[in-house]
């Protein structure tokens, strides 16, 4: 991405606050993106683009999000985010989300698109529109993990067969759009230190602005489970400080389980849902236990340096940081909530827990159940997770088990069955 110095001497302000506001709460890099006029929508490079979208380009001031996988622009109080196309021409393919590194493939764009204005249609506060950019050839490079990812040329172009070139794999790749009404996705659950900071500059405790969060994500996620669509990485780095669920890039709808069931007994609705409520709670537990072999820790040790890194790092320099231990996926039970007094515990997962379930029978009943359990084991167990789940008469009586990522990811290479 071409960084600049923003061109202008106003300075923006997003939801009442200045952008040098909001950089104390979290150092924001910037630089100037390519806006389209006609398509609304921006570009971190302009160079891969036709010339006649190229002679329409106007520059503006852009920061940086979270993910470092998108950008954003801000104007008269709101904010549109821009994600995809940060590295164009890319060598990895990143393990967290099985895509070349900067990119955001039109499967998984149009599929994240499609859910956040699904959910949206029925309150959600989210918005989507994806832009689809081009073309690229994708080049695995022999003896190594390693790939080439560059634009095809005239003549590659032309030596294509039915959309497939020889020694090659073809991707179409573009700019997913993402919009709502108090949507920050540069602040996202998993920065416990800055969630604090950003609750100071609202003005607002602490434990009110999690509550709030809790709030907005039961309300999301009973909506998407109402409406079958399953995320699969709900993890509180994947939710901003307002609770809104994002990254649906790999999300599961609910009539495309038969299919995938052919390939895994126990993979069922009941055990999307559980998956869905034990990540953000109780983290992806497979990760952390191979984190655990390789650095040969006890849960607890892995916890203290967790939260040693989260806690202690400079922000100034830590950003990095922050999103590798953001894919540890460490859940918020353990890395937000049990820190917390035993009152501000029960109001948070209250939060979740009135909005998130349907009747007033169904809700009491879970909340018993999920603090005595808590009561006794002082963690988050897949049982509490089941609590939620087992609420519904139809589910199976046999203990649920968290999907793997790893399972979810390779749908996307194994079968063309989740392409729309």
């Amino acid at each position: 991405m071409k960084r600049k110095q923003p061109l202008g001497e106003e300075e923006d302000i997003l939801y009442g606050h200045l952008m040098t506001e909001w950089k104390q709460v979290r150092p924001l890099a910037q630089w100037m993106v390519y806006f389209d006029p006609d398509t609304k929508i921006a570009y971190s490079h302009a160079d891969y683009l036709p010339e006649e979208v190229q002679r329409r380009l106007l520059q503006k001031h852009a920061f940086e999000s979270h993910s470092q996988r998108a950008y954003f622009v801000v104007e008269d109080n709101k904010l549109t985010e821009y994600k995809g196309l940060t590295l164009p021409y890319s060598d990895e393919i990143v393990p967290a989300s099985g895509q070349p590194r900067g990119l955001l493939l039109k499967k998984h764009g149009k599929r994240e698109a499609r859910a956040l204005n699904d959910i949206a249609s029925r309150g959600g506060n989210v918005k989507a529109e994806y832009h689809d950019v081009g073309i690229a050839l994708l080049l695995k490079r022999e003896r190594t993990s390693k790939i080439d990812v560059r634009p095809l040329t005239a003549e590659e172009e032309k030596k294509l067969e039915n959309g497939k070139f020889y020694g090659g794999e073809i991707i179409h790749y573009g700019v997913l759009k993402r919009w709502g009404e108090d949507y920050i996705p540069f602040i996202r659950l998993d920065l416990f230190q800055i969630v604090r900071q950003f609750a100071i500059m609202e003005g607002i405790d602490h434990v009110e602005l999690l509550s709030n969060a809790m709030k907005r994500l039961g309300s999301t996620l009973r909506t998407a489970h109402e409406l079958g669509i399953y995320h699969c990485f709900t993890h509180p780095g994947n939710i901003d400080a307002r609770g809104n669920l994002i990254d649906y890039e790999h999300a599961i709808y609910r009539d495309e389980i038969p299919a995938i069931k052919e390939n895994m007994a126990l993979f069922s609705e009941e055990g999307l849902r559980f998956r869905d409520i034990d990540v953000f709670f109780g983290g992806e537990r497979e990760i952390l236990r191979r984190c655990q072999e390789c650095f040969k820790l006890t849960y607890k040790e892995l916890m203290t340096k967790v939260r040693f890194l989260r806690e202690n790092i400079s922000l100034s320099v830590g950003i990095p940081v922050f999103e590798l231990l953001a894919h540890l996926n460490v859940g918020f039970y353990e890395d937000t909530i049990k820190k917390l007094p035993g009152r501000d515990q029960r109001r948070i997962i209250e939060a979740f827990i009135d909005h998130y379930c349907d009747s007033i029978s169904e809700r009491e009943e879970i909340k018993e159940k999920v603090f005595s359990s808590l009561a006794r084991a002082r963690e988050w167990t897949p049982a509490v997770s089941e609590f939620f789940v087992r609420t519904c008469p139809e589910s199976p009586k046999s203990p649920l088990r968290e999907i793997s990522s790893e399972f979810i990811l390779n749908l996307w290479n194994s079968t063309d069955m989740l392409e729309r």
